[in-house]
């Protein structure tokens, strides 16, 4: 017979399970939303709010990525977009219905693509980060270390947490909502999670082990170094290069700090709520985190081809010296020659 403190615990599980729910829901809103309005020029700082408005800033998305040609920042921007909605949309519906059987393969299927969506924005990361440094040789080496270990780790703790997770199982039986007799059961999936029916809806391992924790602050210790060379490069440049370039490195200095912020926020989160013992308020933030990494990924693509094009255009304007097309070229600056290199932009499509 089941006690007043099953009871209570039931009915925390079905509240934490619903929040999960909202808070999946409204994340894939606001992805889709900014799928729809996306505001790649930032300079303007006031929002649009007619249909013409709305619109035309649709449309500077389109000439910026979909009408340009084919290139690094436009294929990793077409995937990040797409293949991040696809998975996120995924992953909210397994959120919001009933899962019955198979509920560990549900969340491999998370697992692998949230680890895809967090290397795809760390790749952008540090590709302009890369750039801001003059393209050195010896960042890609490390870089590309720092990727793999990255993505090496996040997979193995991924399939350490799987293996303990595979054991037997425990069941809530369906029948009566506030009943909390758990019954022994051998499921196909051979993983313990909780399962009551409709009215407990999603995919909730009932023995997520502690170190999973790791999972998020592989990602959040990589963005933090991407930030700081962000922050360096910008402050000592700006100190000593022309007015004429400080917007495009005041450009990179505001995302590199907004897009930190907004990472760490959700990965912090995250990372604390994972070290509770509610085991259906782990994924409470798990798609609002993806909704912000492929967001932070997306618009640093964006704001870099909106900058870099405006500033070409200006040149052009102003019969600026002709660069190769399609190049970003780095010069140090008249004003010290021992200054860190300036960017002297190219042409409209420069990525």
């Amino acid at each position: 017979m089941a006690t007043e403190g099953d009871d209570a615990e039931l009915l925390q599980l079905i509240a934490d399970s619903r929040l999960t729910g909202y808070f999946a829901a409204a994340s894939l809103c606001i992805l889709l939303y900014d799928h729809i309005i996306c505001f790649p020029k930032e300079v303007s700082s006031t929002p649009s709010h007619s249909l013409h408005d709305l619109l035309t800033e649709f449309n500077a998305q389109v000439q910026l990525m979909w009408s340009s040609r084919w290139g690094l920042a436009k294929g990793v921007y077409l995937w990040n977009r797409y293949f991040s909605l696809i998975a996120i949309s995924l992953n909210t519906s397994v959120i919001v219905r009933e899962i019955a059987t198979e509920c560990i393969g549900w969340l491999k299927v998370q697992g692998i693509t949230s680890t895809i969506i967090i290397g795809t924005v760390d790749f952008v990361l540090m590709l302009r980060v890369w750039i801001m440094y003059a393209r050195p040789r010896l960042l890609v080496w490390l870089f590309l270390g720092l990727g793999i270990a990255e993505v090496t780790a996040m997979v193995a703790v991924d399939f350490v947490a799987y293996g303990q997770m595979t054991r037997a199982s425990s069941f809530l039986p369906p029948p009566l909502p506030l009943i909390f007799a758990r019954v022994r059961v051998l499921t196909c999936s051979q993983t313990e999670y909780v399962h009551l029916g409709p009215i407990l809806p999603g995919c909730y391992a009932y023995n997520v082990p502690r170190f999973l924790t790791v999972y998020a602050a592989v990602p959040l210790f990589v963005t933090f170094v991407m930030f700081v060379m962000t922050l360096y490069k910008c402050c000592s440049t700006l100190r000593v290069t022309e007015r004429s370039v400080m917007p495009v490195w005041r450009l990179f200095l505001r995302d590199g700090v907004l897009w930190f912020l907004a990472v760490f926020a959700a990965a912090g989160a995250a990372l604390l709520i994972w070290t509770m013992r509610r085991e259906t308020l782990k994924q409470l933030l798990v798609v609002p985190a993806l909704v912000v990494y492929s967001t932070v990924a997306s618009r640093t693509l964006l704001n870099i081809k909106a900058i870099l094009a405006e500033e070409a255009q200006n040149q052009s304007q102003a019969g600026g010296s002709q660069v190769k097309s399609g190049e970003m070229v780095f010069a140090h600056s008249s004003v010290d020659t021992a200054a860190s290199p300036i960017i002297v932009l190219s042409s409209v499509n420069p990525v």
